[in-house]
């Protein structure tokens, strides 16, 4: 299967591409070389390897602050002033009026707070086979705390804007984004119909597994996953 990662900025395609995530681990489970840890395990290992990694693009800055009146937190961005004449262009760009969202438009309270949510944009569109959709969710194990990226689906066989929204809130009070930080991670998989059942089925100790006292999962159960 191919997925197509299409780019309408040729600066973000040569410095900040998207690559597999299996090239852009967390930095303290890149150092990690030794047996009976959290390397060891396979299933960890294919989440944190699964699908490709979006970095941002833009230096942003993002700053909540409690609203006294509302109570309910408000959501500033800031853009550094890099190049002279540069600076409204690329704001006005980026800084949209749906590019917030209004505690009233999701609220739940979050470390007890009216949170607001912002859109960080990245100038992607993504193509994938007819019937194939992308699950778009915060590069998990990297554990940033300072913002969250809040999932969602799409179906990136029928979805063709030329640029892909992902909203977020704030757990600190300032999120400084770098360019080339990893933003998202997207996670193609085919869509198809499901039911489920239930049914009991008797305690047992005899089962595949036992068989092996070393990397028994490995061995007999994992199977390969192949993102490039």
């Amino acid at each position: 299967m191919n997925i197509e990662f299409i780019c309408r900025d040729k600066s973000a395609l040569t410095n900040f591409p998207i690559v597999p995530a299996k090239d852009c681990l967390p930095d303290w489970y890149n150092k990690l070389n030794t047996s009976n840890s959290i390397i060891d395990c396979l299933p960890v290992k294919d989440m944190i390897t699964a699908g490709y990694i979006i970095p941002n693009v833009f230096e942003q800055e993002i700053i909540a602050e409690e609203n006294l009146s509302t109570g309910q937190e408000d959501l500033e961005r800031v853009f550094p002033v890099e190049r002279i004449g540069e600076f409204m262009e690329v704001q006005n760009q980026f800084t949209t009026p749906n590019s917030f969202h209004q505690h009233q438009q999701c609220p739940v309270h979050i470390q007890g707070k009216k949170k607001s949510y912002i859109k960080i944009a990245v100038p992607w569109k993504i193509k994938t086979p007819p019937g194939y959709s992308c699950l778009f969710v915060q590069p998990f194990w990297h554990f940033d705390q300072e913002f969250v990226i809040m999932p969602a689906i799409i179906d990136t066989d029928e979805f063709d804007l030329g640029e892909l929204n992902f909203p977020c809130y704030l757990t600190d009070p300032v999120k400084l984004l770098k360019p080339g930080e990893p933003l998202v991670q997207v996670i193609p998989f085919k869509r198809e119909e499901w039911k489920h059942t239930l049914k009991y089925e008797a305690p047992t100790s005899r089962t595949k597994m036992g068989l092996f006292l070393n990397n028994a999962y490995k061995r007999i159960v994992h199977q390969k996953k192949l993102f490039q």
